[in-house]
């Protein structure tokens, strides 16, 4: 069975998440891992043992309960319930591996009151720890119904990511289309070549392709805005690493822009070395 790991602090932004997972669950026919993470306001390691064990063993009988009574109120699916102590992002990263995980769905995160919201410092660590992909949810963003994955490509070399997004997308019974934003430079002149090799590579009718054309006075993270605004049924997918093609823009304070604007959930895979 499918499994999707959704972290959770209780936010309203979390939970959002969690409502967004359990549809998206239902979906694919997965279940749901809720985790908390507890990290002690002493450290891992206090040298005073005892004050830290209690504090743990309360925190666990604590928000075990709540924990309990959130999926009771909002999951629909078969859901396992976790508390783990130590760092976020690390114990985030073993639990998914342990449990060999789909997906790991979370909100992103808000600052002054949850005013701005901001693609958190602790998602974008996770993604560079873990292997399979973190969805994140913005704030208040609503369930719909997934009609495709847009996949934002230079054309240089997307035939392996394009394959990493296959089984994604089958099992959310969704295309992949593989955009390419036109600044009107010379290597866009053979974009539709380009598609055509990459769709005889692929043989797969579920691959679509997109060019568009885009003035030279818009910045890159405008453009993917806009063009998501246009396809509010569509999840964002990206590969992060450095000195990609989105490194600006995912590996930056861009991703904080890009995280700002975007209405639509984003999906991010590390980029396979």
């Amino acid at each position: 069975m499918k499994t999707l790991l959704v972290p959770t602090d209780f936010s309203t932004n979390a939970k959002h998440a969690l409502v967004f997972a359990n549809n998206l669950a239902q979906s694919m026919k997965a279940k749901i891992i809720l985790l908390y993470v507890h990290t002690p306001s002493a450290g891992r390691y206090n040298m005073i043992s005892g004050v830290l064990a209690d504090e743990i063993a309360d925190a666990k009988l604590t928000i075990g309960k709540k924990l309990k009574n959130l999926a009771a109120k909002t999951v629909a699916v078969k859901c396992e319930t976790r508390f783990e102590v130590g760092d976020t992002v690390a114990e985030i990263a073993v639990v998914a591996e342990k449990n060999n995980v789909s997906m790991v769905v979370m909100g992103t995160h808000g600052a002054s009151g949850l005013k701005k919201i901001l693609f958190g410092s602790n998602t974008s660590k996770l993604i560079s720890k873990v292997s399979v992909p973190v969805l994140t949810i913005p704030f208040r963003y609503r369930f719909k119904k997934i009609d495709k994955l847009i996949y934002a490509s230079n054309l240089k070399n997307p035939e392996p990511e394009v394959k990493r997004l296959l089984p994604i997308a089958k099992v959310m019974n969704v295309g992949v289309e593989v955009l390419y934003l036109d600044y009107g430079w010379t290597e866009g002149a053979g974009a539709d070549q380009k598609f055509a090799e990459l769709a005889k590579k692929l043989k797969n009718s579920t691959v679509t392709f997109k060019k568009q054309k885009v003035s030279m006075e818009e910045k890159m993270v405008d453009a993917l805005k806009r063009y998501a605004g246009k396809n509010k049924n569509a999840i964002m997918a990206m590969f992060p690493e450095e000195k990609s093609f989105l490194d600006n823009l995912l590996l930056s304070s861009r991703t904080e822009d890009l995280a700002n604007g975007l209405k639509s959930p984003l999906i991010s895979i590390r980029k396979a070395k």
